[in-house]
This record gives structure tokens, sequence and C-alpha cells, in this order.
């Protein structure tokens, strides 16, 4: 008995070491950046050559979701000067590292291992974004290591201090490589906090969120506001939260339909735990739902299952550990499942790579795109072509005619690999509003269709004149005075009096009635 334990146990390590080696060969022929991880590389690039942590320099506005990333990122750029693949050596490098770690919180019990291996590669959105350029790969990374810690010793109720710090520390860092991943953490925290309070929970828990904090703190006093531009963009829709909800479970469907083992994983997860998983376990799988519920409370995202890649991750993990309780029987059902489930995408992972299998440009009739689809045959590491620049793309050349041309201004909706190629001399007005200040606090033009997350704004009349002349040349006065309070927190010097005078009533709402005046002159305009 014991030597067919002994063999089933080669062979189950033999099956692993060849999931690696799957996992590695699907990254490495899926590997691709898509465009908005170019908007990163703008701000990147231009705080490498001095300008700060700017995307225009002349302007102080914070275009990135991610100061985590961006830091790891810039720290390789230093050293390469070179977006495309540092980009993707970071990512693949980190996406090993998290892969890794899940395998090894699962190794214990062979079926729940090769399983958890198996949906990983799989996953059609845990696979697009561990490359991308996308911060995905360090979310991945900050969860497991987070779920290793938790549940390291599940019999014990209470946490010592340095426990609770690192756990807290590690959710900060998370919030911080992108904030609204906190939410995974929560209820773990609040339970932590009720458990341990007498012991100082509360103190070790701060003290862990002290990056996060920090940032905040530099995040006011250097941009002006406690969020990055891109969430005032995209939160201020102009849509009924019934609107938004509907759009959020859109997002749910089309992954169904384009990845379901990825949901379905999630809901088998997070199911199978509350059904009869240990309190810590329920607690991370509240933490799932928490961050799920969030996601069609806002309208879900224009990148099918991009934000869906981290709890694929959380429900393995979980998954797995329930699997480690049933007969081996069950578990053959249920790999046969994840198999079946893997191959119902229309584009499996394992097999859509080349242009004959993975269609170019698919997006579903709600505006959600297939990323990798967008942009893999012009930025994956499999096309790399010879004595060009990297991407090969058409917004890529037209950034580097800017540059040629010694282009000044310019209103464009795709500013990423535009306005990374263009280089810092080139002031991108961007009618999204990812980038733009003013226009990401305007109401969004009403259509009848849009794209999640992408909001356009109408350039107001002599805004353009304004930032070429600097001057205050807006037809509008209210605008026009809005806009000099916005100029002095994004333009002016970060430390007077005046400014913070501004940041304060900017933040706490004092200026609106100058938007709500605007904006109710214009819809008087256009209504007939």
């Amino acid at each position: 008995m014991n030597q067919q334990n002994s063999r089933f146990s080669r062979s189950v390590t033999a099956a692993l070491f060849f999931l690696f080696i799957t996992y590695v060969v699907v990254l490495l022929r899926t590997a691709y950046v898509n465009e908005d991880a170019y908007i990163t590389m703008r701000t990147v690039d231009n705080f490498i050559h001095g300008y700060g942590m700017r995307w225009n320099v002349s302007e102080r506005v914070q275009t990135f979701t991610h100061p985590l990333w961006f830091f790891l990122v810039t720290a390789f750029y230093f050293f390469t000067r070179e977006a495309f693949y540092t980009l993707i050596g970071l990512s693949l490098a980190i996406s090993f590292a998290a892969f890794y770690m899940v395998i090894i919180q699962v190794r214990e019990h062979n079926l729940a291992t090769l399983a958890a291996a198996a949906v990983l590669i799989f996953s059609k959105a845990f696979v697009d974004f561990s490359t991308s350029g996308l911060e995905n790969p360090a979310t991945h990374l900050l969860l497991a290591c987070f779920l290793l810690l938790f549940l390291r010793n599940a019999e014990n109720d209470t946490f010592d201090g340095r426990t609770v710090f690192l756990l807290s520390l590690i959710s900060g860092l998370a919030a911080l490589n992108r904030m609204d991943t906190f939410l995974f953490f929560v209820p773990v925290l609040l339970i932590v906090l009720i458990k341990d309070w007498k012991s100082g929970a509360l103190k070790n828990v701060i003290l862990g969120l002290l990056p996060f904090i920090a940032w905040e703190i530099f995040s006011v006093i250097y941009y002006g506001f406690p969020f990055p531009n891109t969430a005032y963009a995209k939160l201020y829709t102009g849509l009924t939260r019934i609107d938004l909800v509907e759009e959020g479970f859109i997002y749910i469907l089309n992954s169904l339909n384009w990845d379901p083992i990825t949901l379905l994983t999630v809901f088998a997860g997070t199911g199978l735990t509350f059904l009869r998983g240990s309190w810590k376990e329920k607690s991370i799988a509240a933490g799932v739902l928490l961050y799920i519920f969030y996601l069609i409370w806002i309208g879900g995202d224009y990148m099918s299952g991009r934000f869906f890649s981290g709890a694929l991750l959380v429900s393995v993990i979980l998954l797995a550990r329930q699997l480690m309780q049933v007969e081996l029987t069950e578990g053959l059902v249920v790999s046969a499942l994840i198999a079946a489930a893997a191959y119902a995408s229309p584009t499996p992972t394992l097999t859509s790579v080349s242009e004959e299998t993975y269609s170019t440009g698919r997006t579903d009739v709600n505006g959600i795109y297939d990323l990798r689809s967008y942009y893999f045959q012009t930025s994956g590491l499999l096309y790399i072509r010879n004595g060009y620049p990297e991407p090969y793309h058409e917004w890529v050349f037209r950034g580097l005619k800017f540059k040629e041309d010694r282009k000044r201004y310019l209103i464009e909706g795709t500013i990423g690999y535009t306005g990374y190629f263009a280089g810092p001399d080139l002031f991108i007005i961007d009618p999204n509003a990812l980038s733009d200040p003013l226009l990401a606090r305007l109401k969004p033009v009403e259509k009848t269709t849009w794209i999640p997350g992408h909001f356009e704004r109408a350039v107001p009349n002599g805004y353009l004149e304004t930032l070429r002349t600097g001057s205050n040349q807006f037809e509008d006065q209210q605008l026009g005075e809005y806009y000099e309070k916005l100029s002095l927190i994004i333009r002016g010097p970060i430390f007077s009096w005046e400014r913070f005078t501004a940041i304060w009533k900017m933040n706490t709402g004092q200026y609106d009635y100058l938007l709500e005046e605007y904006e109710k002159r214009q819809k008087e305009t256009v209504t007939p």
C-alpha cells in the first residue's frame, strides 16, 4: 500500500512539474502589453527624467491607479529605459512567484494541488492579466501571501502582534497597489480586530497600514486629491445606479460567456466555503463577495475578466482547501468539470495564441473588450519585429510622428501608446478624462451606448486656448473661475497657504456650485 502511495505521490509531483512548465509556456506564448499600461509608463518616463510624477509635465495629476506597481516598474525602468520588455519581464517574474505561492498552500493534498494549478492555467482572466503591463500580477502575489500567512495556523483563533502587523501590512500594500482590492481584506481584518482587540490589534493594524496612509497624505499634498484622477473620471458617469448595476451584471455575464471557468470557480470556491469552511475561510470568502458586489455597484469595466483575476486566485485556494476533504472519485469529477469549463471558452488559453486561432479585436455588444485580442498581434512577445519599435501599433507611430513634428497640443482619446511615444513636450487633452482633471469633473456627454469605464466629455470652449496662452480664455465665466481654483492646485507652488485652502475647499465640494451652474447652462443650451 505504501508503495502504491509512493508511486501515486511521484506521479502527482511529475504532474505538478508538468503543469508548472505548462503555465510558464502559456504565459510566454500569451505575454503582451496593452495600451493602458503605457498611460502609467508615460508618468514613469517623466519621473525618471526629472519632471516629477506627472503625465502632462505642466500638471500634477495622478493618472495611475497603482502607486506600488508604479514604483516597482520605475525601479527597473531606471536601469532599462525601455518599457516593453521591462513590463513583460517584471510581470512574468511576479506571476511565476504568485503561481508558486498558491501551489505551496495546497501541496499537502495531491488532487487539490493539481486542481488549483489547472484552474489557474485554464483561466483566461488569470492568464491574460498575468502580463498585460497592468498591476494584476502584484495583486495576485499579495493576495497569495496574505492567505498563506492567515491560513497557516488554521486551528488558532487568535494571532500574535507580529502576525496582525504583517496581515495589515500586506493589506495596505495591496491597497497601495490598487485601492479597491482592500475590500478583499476588510472582513478578515475586522474579525482579527474583534478577536484580538484586548491584545492591541488596532495598533498593529494601523502600523501595517502606514505605507498606504503615507501615500494618501503625499497624494493630497502633491496632487491635491486623495484618489487618482481616473477614479473621478470613471465614477462620475452621469448614469443612474440602476444603469450601473445592470452594467455590472452584464460584466459578469460576459465573463461567464468568454471565460466560464473563472467565475464558476469563484462561485464554487465561495459557495463550498460558506457551506463547510472554517471561520477563517468564510471571512476570506466574504471578502471575495464584497469585492464582486463592489464591481457590480460601480458598473463593471470594459476589460473582460480584468477585475476577476484576484477573486479567482483567492477562490482557487478556497476551493482547493475544500477538495482536501472529498474522496478521490469526487475529486476526479471536479477535475473533469474544470477541464470541461476550460474548453467551454471560445478562446481557451492553451490553444488561442496564433492569428489563425485568436481573432483580432473581439468586443461584445455591450462594449466589453477582449483586451488581449486587441493588442496581442501588435504587442505580443511572440510577435517581435526586429528593427521596429515595440509595440508595433499605429498609435505608436502616431506618437513618434507627433514627437518628430514637435506638436505641442492635442485632443486625443487613445492616450497610452500615443502619449508615451510622443514624449513629454506634447500636452494631451483626453476627452475620456483619464488624464484630464477638469474634464474628469464635468458631466459626460449623454449617449445611448457607452464603453464601461470610458465616458466622453465635451471639451469646453476656451479650454485649449487657456492651456496654450496660460490665461483664462473660457467662454463660461463660472467654469473659468472653477478652473482657476483647480489650476492653483495642480500647477501652483506646492507649499502655499492659498493652495492648501483651495485643496480643502475643492475636496469638500465648496466649489461645486460653479460646475453646477455651468452644467445647468449647458443643458439649457442643448434643450430645444
